[in-house]
């Protein structure tokens, strides 16, 4: 996972931030766990030890804190206040929402213990994998053929 994430912020216009230190991390996932979602896996922990929260080209992997961007007139979302809410849908239940990407959400589903991307009307499965690491491959595919970033081809990505 760590490879795959050094490959995705070196792109221009990846925008990552502080990374969490232990101790906001565990509140984080204390909270989310007793609050009926699930704890954050493991994965997505190592992920917040690197940075709180990734963007970059309509892909956005939320943090546990929210980031004001008033440059852009935005604030980028934290995991808990993006799960909580869909607190009302029962497909949420067991879930975390992670991120987004345009009209889909990135999930975490501890009951099959996946990371999923989802339809954010139908709340039909589009696409995901069994690590984080999978789904940051499919988005450094994504990525490679964008025109800015010629320079990544999918041969480059690890495996």
């Amino acid at each position: 996972m760590i490879k795959h994430f050094e490959l995705i912020k070196k792109f221009a216009d990846c925008i990552t931030f502080t990374p969490c230190n232990e101790s906001e991390i565990a509140k984080a996932s204390a909270l989310l766990a007793a609050s009926g979602f699930c704890a954050l896996p493991e994965e997505y922990k190592e992920f917040l030890r690197l940075s709180d929260g990734l963007s970059y080209n309509g892909v956005e992997f939320f943090g546990i804190q929210n980031h004001n961007r008033s440059s852009k007139k935005y604030t980028f979302p934290d995991i808990a206040a993006s799960t909580f809410h869909y607190k009302g849908y029962a497909f949420f239940h067991h879930k975390l929402v992670l991120g987004r990407i345009s009209e889909a959400l990135i999930c975490y589903d501890k009951v099959s213990d996946n990371y999923i991307i989802v339809d954010r009307v139908s709340l039909r499965p589009l696409n995901g994998g069994k690590t984080l690491a999978d789904l940051f491959k499919i988005f450094l595919s994504i990525f490679a053929l964008s025109e800015n970033n010629k320079n990544i081809d999918n041969k480059n990505i690890p495996q």
